[in-house]
């Protein structure tokens, strides 16, 4: 958050940001203590926000949140002062309808995929496209690689889908490197298996139609798999290099000194013996990040890919684990290839796709709608 959207809004378009962090609330709905100090932060929120008002020096509320934290109440109240405000939904592919309850009081509802803008749009009739994006101040800061320290490498948690592809890498003969929470087992209190039936019965009564309308019998089954997943414990990776989570500053580096830094864009259950693909494709800030930082990329494709980059060319992509494993053996022997790709990549997104470029189109989209945010710094509240 800070070194992607609040570094940029913060340098590039605001007189004054005003921060307003949550800790977080998916799947906490359950806990009596969660909803007091959710209560209490939406109304530390709303007197920030007013207080700014009196004062004349709120024009913007910018806000990525879903409904588990921002009240109906709370994003009514914001509207009546008068700012305009506008939500960042990142998860359009898995948890679009998680920002129903309150997208009708947002003036924009900006997405960071394209998949289900149609069943929020009822919700909110404007809706921006604003796909992720990097910042080249943090991730293109130090372009020292001194060869590469890692053959492979992947840099995310522990979900059972991604831990079965890698394995199938470990398999033909490629030791990734993992960097990333869980990778130890699935015993840790962030992968469990458990029922919250105050978020089951929240869920169903706001957004069971919504999602029946949209998924038909899949909003029932897709969760229930998921969730029953978590009865079986899954052992670590053995044959991977496990180095556990990474900060945050240390990344550039990794994507850098990586011969090839894998990504995955599906997710999955375990279910017994299998692993069953979600089938549900979503960009990532990781699509970002890594080109700009100046790292070969070898991405599982999904139909944003080719909005945003000439595959084969800046990035290179894959399919099914088979073609993973041919395109890994193929850069592995061929550095020269991957060394042209990687360059390209970093050029592209550079050029295109940097958070400042997202934010002008964003402001452009307020400036229509609203006489005096075009082009003029602001006063900014971020609530995230």
């Amino acid at each position: 958050m800070e070194v992607n959207l609040l570094q940029t809004l913060r340098r590039h378009y605001c007189d004054t940001l005003h921060i307003v962090h949550y800790p977080g609330g998916m799947g906490q709905l359950g806990s009596p203590e969660w909803r007091q100090t959710r209560d209490e932060l939406n109304r530390e929120l709303l007197r920030v926000a007013d207080s700014l008002r009196k004062a004349g020096r709120l024009d913007l509320i910018f806000c990525v949140v879903y409904d588990d934290f921002l009240l109906v109440d709370t994003a009514k109240r914001l509207r009546d002062l008068g700012a305009t405000m506008v939500n960042y939904h990142v998860d359009m592919v898995f948890q679009w309808y998680r920002v129903i309850k309150t997208a009708p009081y947002f003036d924009v509802m900006a997405v960071a995929q394209t998949a289900n803008t149609e069943h929020l749009k009822p919700y909110c009739q404007d809706i921006h496209w604003m796909p992720m994006a990097a910042n080249p101040e943090f991730y293109c800061s130090a372009q020292t690689r001194q060869g590469y320290q890692q053959r492979v490498s992947f840099v995310g948690s522990f979900n059972p889908y991604r831990r079965a592809i890698l394995a199938t890498c470990i398999q033909n003969g490629f030791t990734p490197v993992v960097y990333g929470r869980n990778w130890q087992g699935t015993d840790d209190a962030d992968y469990k298996f458990d029922w919250d039936l105050h978020k089951l019965a929240h869920d169903l009564r706001f957004y069971g139609w919504p999602r029946w309308q949209a998924e038909g019998v899949a909003s029932l089954t897709e969760p229930l798999r998921r969730k029953l997943s978590r009865r079986h414990r899954i052992g670590p990776l053995v044959g991977a290099d496990l180095r556990g989570p990474c900060a945050d500053e240390a990344m550039p580096e990794i994507f850098r000194t990586s011969q090839v830094n894998l990504g995955l864009s599906d997710t999955g259950w375990h279910h017994e013996e299998t692993i069953v693909r979600s089938g549900r494709l979503q960009c990532r800030l990781r699509d970002f990040e890594v080109p700009m930082s100046g790292g070969f990329y070898l991405v599982q494709e999904t139909p944003d890919h080719q909005e945003y980059y000439d595959l084969g060319t800046e990035i290179e992509t894959w399919s099914e684990p088979a073609e993973l494993i041919d395109k890994l053996s193929f850069y592995s022997r061929n550095p020269e290839a991957a060394e042209k790709i990687r360059q390209a990549g970093q050029r592209r997104a550079v050029a295109c796709h940097t958070w400042k470029h997202r934010f002008d189109r964003l402001l452009e989209r307020l400036a229509a709608r609203r006489a005096g945010v075009d082009g003029r710094r602001t006063n900014t509240l971020a609530v995230a």
